[in-house]
């Protein structure tokens, strides 16, 4: 069982068929490895600005309590 799905969208379609299609390859379309890392990236920046701020709020409410 495949976790993602294809992350090609244009499949066997022939070249005249893809829009955006330039001379060395689609234009201004971000390449199949770059939407992987972006599916890793993206879940570690949210969960460390997440925990990040947590951190702020607990030294603001450390500072406040007097703690």
């Amino acid at each position: 069982m495949r976790v993602f799905s294809d992350l090609n969208l244009n499949g066997r379609a022939p070249t005249r068929a893809q829009p955006g299609r330039g001379t060395w390859g689609p234009a201004g379309v971000v390449s199949t490895r770059a939407k992987k890392i972006i599916r890793i990236v993206v879940p570690i920046v949210v969960v460390a600005i997440a925990v990040g701020l947590f951190f702020l709020g607990r030294m603001f409410y450390l500072m406040l309590t007097g703690a």
